[in-house]
């Protein structure tokens, strides 16, 4: 029943983010087209993964669907564009496998963390249940970290997270939060603000991989001491 719930609490979340992104998405995906035969091939089936990808973080930083499924991109027909080693719907295992061909340190904690139990040799999760396939890095404004990982702890056999852990999460939705709203107030982000989102998300990310609950509870006031830090910088360069 809870894996249901959360077959449908998923569809329903990239079904939401497709709407959301198609739009404005849109010019992204045409200027793709020239240089990606599989945008040009899926955006004519409408399918709804070519609009998440144009405005992904991997899309625009030039990473072409092959880096993460193989195949061929410039060829003009299926049968050729799915060949070299094409995956089109990877398994778990094979989702671990394509994001670690490029995030090898954060693979590397989650294979050791309890995401991962020895005894199954399969994840309880994947990276996109939390960072999205197509839309990585550009997940909707309403998504929340802190929830999301509500949704399985403090559920049946799973233990609550402490509330001080949950501050931690919480702050990754703050910061996302607040940078929209400085970007939709038509203020450019500057590198040292830049530098210091990056620098949190870095060490939660490093917790959770981990599933490190103690120490993200050791490290807790150093990082919510940096997300003050974070939103006096935006606070300031918001005027």
């Amino acid at each position: 029943m809870r894996k249901a719930t959360q077959a449908l609490r998923a569809a329903s979340f990239f079904a939401m983010v497709a709407v959301v992104f198609s739009a404005r998405a849109s010019d992204g995906a045409h200027s793709l087209q020239a240089t990606n035969g599989c945008v040009a091939c899926h955006q004519k089936q409408n399918d709804n993964s070519v609009a998440l990808y144009a405005d992904s973080t991997h899309a625009k930083s030039g990473f072409n669907c092959s880096r993460c499924h193989g195949g061929n991109t410039k060829a003009a027909d299926k049968a050729a564009a799915h060949a070299a080693g094409f995956v089109g719907k990877p398994s778990v295992n094979e989702t671990l496998a394509m994001c670690g061909a490029c995030h090898t340190a954060q693979i590397a904690m989650f294979k050791n963390s309890l995401h991962f139990p020895d005894r199954v040799g399969a994840p309880r999760m994947t990276c996109v249940d939390c960072h999205g396939a197509h839309m990585v890095g550009s997940v909707s404004r309403d998504f929340s970290f802190a929830l999301y990982c509500t949704d399985c702890h403090g559920l049946e056999y799973l233990p609550a997270l402490p509330r001080d852990f949950q501050k931690l999460l919480a702050l990754t939705d703050e910061e996302k939060q607040m940078f929209a709203k400085l970007e939709s107030a038509g203020h450019k982000p500057s590198s040292d603000l830049l530098a210091r989102r990056k620098e949190i998300r870095r060490q939660i990310g490093e917790i959770v991989h981990a599933t490190d609950l103690r120490g993200g509870l050791e490290r807790l006031s150093q990082i919510l001491k940096l997300g003050d830090e974070f939103k006096a910088v935006v606070e300031r360069e918001a005027k």
